[in-house]
């Protein structure tokens, strides 16, 4: 835990962020490894101490605890299974009592300046006593006691049954029997579960949940991933669901409330008006329409719109031109008429929106902007949509004003066929997707097997890529979505069939979704590849504290770049020293949330990587993932996925989709325990800081990109870190790179090969370790003169003759280079070296046989990696030599 970053660098000002930032990290560090039994087997006495801690604080502010017993009771909280920390394993009330034990472990845990007087060290040491289930049992039973102690004993007990491993109702029995005591009064509790997670709208209806329920005198107790936990005296006997669907249209109303420009979009087919705009506000509707319709008028093309006139009146015949001519109607020849024009496009689109039939619209329409029956009748020939416009708008006696009246009446159709008057302000699609999504006590009813078969019977083209078919399904417009993301699904069709890709098909709930994290979240401009999303979650029964801290935090994270954009992390300084430092960057990064509302049990961030490939994108983004997860103040669950919409689990910590076959062996299976998820976390390190180590940071990704797939034959990294340094440098100092690269390349390499290619290994190192203590070696020290005794035993593989056995060949092996090195080296050899370079060839003789059975072949194929390998143990065999030297010349005293 040492090597996990902080988050918070500011100063605590409460209790709560005096907790996060100073005293969770200490538990963790200290705990992190103790793992617990029994009935709490499959938690860590780190996790279950957190637990009660972020417990005591939320019910001693909610029971009204005096603000100067709160830091003792927090104290007592986190040290109160004494009995676990002590090595000699004495029992709780001996331990409590011992005031040098207690005062010792107050002061690891970071809360012993919260314990200062002799009455604090009392209290203290009832409360952690008490919780166990004993009651005063020494003499100070026969002396008046402060009657609040049994009240805050209550609450620590409590905080200690909160995460037993019992089942949840038998769980939340006890813990409300505890906080009846602790209150004073009665106490329920009543569970909240969301079934999946589908980013900032499942953030919103967790909100629009805590709103009804405070009026029903319920208060957020604990907030879980799937969920949130409440604590009332009594509790709801009535049905929550049109309540809360009402709160939750009017938040997401709220939303949209200031994006309604997002809502109302040109297109190649005319201004079209989402639904949801003409539930807000109509008149900035309309001012969006006037907004656009001058874009049009400014943007006219009189070559582009002849074409149009002239393709829209062939189709309606020569006839129907002179008849229409004979009455008024003539094309539009001017950007005002132009901009006329898109507006009628604009009526009729809003008003087929409701369901009414062309003619209709058309009679509508012309009622509003003063064409005459005459003229009514000679545009029916020309198509409703493109062609009537074009012909109809110099006849427009009313112009914009008739436009925008056309406007306000279909605004109020469509109201009115989308909205029937109940009980609730919401729409039957909100009421329905509360009772799909929202788990509550409460019993609501819903038949699955019916999505079932409305996806079974529907036309494949209109099967819902996300969420439901039961319900009505639209084409996704990639205006509504978030930058990059794909809306057409692929196409089988031949060469001269439909022109147009066929689009995804969503339910208005997912698309929704995907709108509101359009609009909500710091996108960049531009981006052409599809985002990977972030799903970040508190921690099981995190405190409401914990959320507020978790806000405030990710506002000043978005507010590093002021212009509202997506914000990256420093590269160099995050692959090199493993520094998380936060900057702005206009095209790549993460898009973190506008508003706080849209964060809460837990917070979907959207990572774009501009260019980078889909295997580059992944690594990148679960190095961000893993190493905000792993901050030491929070601690949070994750899920990296490229799909907005994922289930919650409170079982696994992370989940990583999608991984690719040839990341796997360094990714594993994609599901993580906290443990596995910090060794992931170790390897990008180090993989990280090799990247960095031997390519330049513009070419940084490459060369992570070919580390990480080289991990799955981890053997082949030495070869990849000895074609980037060539790549990058002429004649490299191999030296210092085998300087930078030793340490995380030796961590990675124990990470996933602990066992596997010893043997190869040893032989390797212990030949390089005979060549640097001989200086076995050719006549320079540049690459190729080091790696030259290597080279010629591969060549002599190569070139072994059938009738030539192994002895024969090595024998002339160390023959031929014993005379190498006589002819090369200016004083020549002698036996001596002799002697070295036999036993040198006769480790790679060793080699040879063991490892790869006297395949020539195998030895071959692996030839490029085993000499690299064997530079860079060479240049480890060096470096050992020259630092024993330096030892033997330090301890040596000098003679005078």
């Amino acid at each position: 835990m040492s090597n996990q970053h902080r988050l918070l660098n500011r100063p605590p000002k409460t209790l709560e962020e005096r907790y996060f930032s100073e005293i969770r990290p200490q538990l963790y560090e200290r705990h992190a490894a103790h793992h617990q039994y029994g009935v709490r087997k499959g938690t860590t006495l780190a996790e279950h101490l957190d637990s009660a801690c972020q417990f005591m604080l939320t019910v001693s502010r909610i029971g009204g605890v005096p603000e100067d017993k709160r830091p003792v009771l927090l104290a007592a909280t986190a040290v109160h299974d004494l009995n676990k920390l002590d090595p000699q394993k004495r029992n709780l009330p001996t331990l409590a009592r011992n005031r040098t034990f207690l005062q010792e472990q107050l002061e690891k845990a970071c809360v012993l300046s919260f314990v200062v007087t002799e009455n604090d060290f009392e209290l203290a040491r009832k409360l952690i006593e008490r919780h166990s289930g004993h009651n005063r049992s020494d003499a100070a039973i026969f002396l008046p006691e402060d009657p609040a102690i049994d009240r805050w004993a209550a609450m620590l007990t409590g905080a200690d049954l909160f995460d037993l491993g019992i089942s949840e109702s038998e769980r939340f029995r006890k813990v409300q029997t505890e906080l009846t005591v602790a209150f004073n009064r009665p106490s329920k509790l009543f569970r909240v579960r969301v079934s999946e997670d589908r980013g900032y709208i499942t953030a919103l209806l967790l909100g629009a949940c805590e709103e009804v329920l405070q009026k029903y005198g319920l208060t957020t107790l604990a907030i879980f991933p799937d969920g949130e936990l409440f604590e009332g005296e009594t509790l709801p006997t009535v049905d929550l669901t049109m309540e809360i669907a009402a709160c939750w249209q009017g938040k997401i109303d709220g939303v949209f409330g200031n994006n309604i420009e997002r809502l109302v979009r040109a297109t190649k087919d005319g201004i079209k008006i989402a639904q949801s705009a003409i539930q807000q506000n109509v008149e900035e509707v309309l001012l969006n329409v006037q907004a656009l319709l001058e874009k049009k008028k400014a943007g006219f093309k009189a070559d582009k719109i002849n074409k149009d006139i002239a393709k829209w009146g062939d189709t309606a015949g020569a006839d129907a031109v002179e008849n229409a001519a004979a009455v008024g109607l003539l094309a539009v020849g001017s950007a005002e008429e132009f901009a006329i024009a898109e507006g009628l496009k604009a009526a009729y689109l809003s008003y087929r929106e409701a369901g009414i039939n062309p003619k209709e619209v058309w009679d509508k329409i012309s009622s509003h902007v003063g064409i005459s029956q005459q003229q009514r009748a000679a545009i029916e020939p020309f198509n409703g949509q493109y062609g009537r416009p074009l012909f109809a708008a110099k006849a427009a006696q009313k112009g914009l004003e008739g436009i925008l009246e056309a406007l306000r009446e279909s605004f109020q159709l469509r109201k009115e066929s989308t909205h029937k008057p109940e009980i609730s302000e919401a729409s039957e699609e909100i009421i329905a997707a509360v009772a799909k999504t929202l788990s509550l006590p409460i019993a609501l009813q819903w038949n699955g097997i019916d999505e079932l078969n409305a996806y079974i019977e529907a036309n494949p083209r209109k099967r819902c890529s996300l969420g439901s078919t039961f319900t009505e399904t639209d084409d996704l417009v990639s205006g509504n979505m978030p930058p990059g993301t794909k809306v057409q699904v692929f196409s089988n069709r031949l060469p001269g069939g439909s022109s147009a890709e066929p689009k995804r098909q969503a339910d208005s709930m997912a698309a929704l979704a995907y709108q509101l994290m359009a609009i909500g979240a710091n996108f960049p401009a531009i981006n052409k590849k599809d985002p990977i999303y972030l799903h970040l979650a508190l921690p099981k029964g995190s405190s409401p504290e914990l959320l507020r801290i978790w806000r405030e935090h990710l506002k000043e994270l978005a507010a590093t770049n002021a212009e509202g954009g997506t914000v990256t992390v420093d590269e160099f300084k995050l692959y090199k020293d493993n520094i998380l430092e936060f900057k702005a960057n206009k095209v790549v990064g993460i898009a973190f949330p506008k508003r706080p509302e849209f964060i809460h049990a837990t917070v979907t961030e959207a990572i774009v990587w501009g260019d980078a490939n889909a295997s580059v994108a992944l690594l990148k983004s679960l190095r961000l993932a893993l190493e905000l997860s792993l901050s030491l103040e929070f601690g949070f669950p994750f899920t990296l996925s490229s799909n907005l919409e994922v289930e919650i689990s409170s079982d696994i910590y992370g989940r990583v989709e999608g991984i690719p076959a040839a990341l796997q062996t360094l990714l594993g299976s994609g599901q993580y325990s906290r443990e596995e998820a910090e060794k992931i976390l170790k390897r990008l390190r180090c993989i990280g800081q090799l990247a960095i180590a031997v390519a330049s940071i513009q070419k940084a990704d490459d060369c992570l990109y070919d580390l990480a797939r080289a991990a799955a034959q981890p053997f082949d990294l030495y070869y990849v870190l000895l074609r980037w340094t060539l790549r990058e440098q002429d004649e490299p100092n191999l030296s210092v790179i085998w300087i930078r690269i030793r340490d995380p390349l030796n961590s990675l390499l124990e990470s996933l090969m602990p066992t596997e290619n010893a043997l190869l290994t040893q032989y390797l190192k212990e030949a390089a370790q005979i060549a640097a203590e001989a200086k076995i070696w050719g006549s320079s020290f540049k690459r190729t003169a080091q790696a030259e005794p290597f080279t010629a035993f591969t060549s002599a593989i190569r070139s072994q003759k059938a009738h030539l056995d192994l002895e024969v060949i090595f024998a002339a092996l160390v023959q031929q280079y014993h005379t190498r090195l006589d002819r090369i080296r200016e004083h020549g050899v002698g036996n001596t070296k002799y002697e070295q370079i036999k036993a040198y060839y006769g480790v790679l003789q060793k080699l040879y046989k063991e490892v790869y059975n006297e395949r020539a072949d195998q030895l071959l194929t692996d030839q490029k990696t085993l000499e690299a390998a064997y530079l860079f143990f060479l240049e480890d065999a060096r470096r050992s030599l020259k630092n024993e030297s330096e030892n033997d010349s330090v301890e040596t005293p000098k003679s005078v």
